[in-house]
């Protein structure tokens, strides 16, 4: 079989599958979870302005941000290729005050993050964080454990999720710069 027919087969697969899986119209994006159908909705698309994810339709989590969404590096899933832990990113409508730098001002962060976990019977959904060296640095890596996970930023920021909650193990404070 040559490279041609293999090529246009997968695009044949890709997009039957794409057509199966398209996301409400209300959604920005859509995922399949081991708990069932996430839908990421805009706050920006909103009203009232708020985020909002909803699990099998039925809101989960709901914030004042106008975009919010999966991390591209954050997620893994289960023996059945369903998202069981995406760490979810949120943009805020309004900056959060972080604190004053004498040489640079008033610093605000943008972003903030959570790890949603679908691996147990109903969904947990973290403690907020984000890196603190760098407000803006993206997510790196996460190692994905049985016991626990490893996030990392590209301020050298890491943090460790276990039981539901997300603590710091390392502020970035001492890498002064991206790895």
């Amino acid at each position: 079989m040559d490279l041609r027919s293999i090529i246009a087969g997968l695009i044949l697969i890709s997009a039957s599958s794409y057509a199966f899986e398209q996301c409400p119209d209300s959604s920005t994006q859509c995922d399949n979870t081991a708990l069932g159908k996430l839908d990421y909705i805009w706050g920006q698309e909103e009203k009232d302005g708020q985020s909002r994810i909803l699990l099998n339709g039925k809101e989960i989590f709901k914030n004042d941000s106008n975009q919010i969404g999966e991390d591209l590096e954050g997620w893994t899933l289960n023996s059945e290729n369903l998202i069981s832990k995406v760490i979810v990113f949120y943009d805020f409508n309004t900056p959060q005050y972080i604190t004053t730098n004498p040489k640079y001002g008033d610093m605000y962060r943008y972003r903030a993050y959570r790890l949603f976990d679908f691996s147990r019977k109903e969904v947990v959904i973290s403690n907020e964080f984000y890196p603190p060296s760098d407000y803006g640095a993206r997510l790196r890596w996460v190692s994905w454990g049985q016991k626990n996970s490893v996030i990392a930023f590209d301020d050298g920021s890491r943090f460790k999720y276990e039981n539901g909650h997300v603590t710091m193990i390392n502020d970035g404070s001492d890498t002064g710069e991206s790895e």
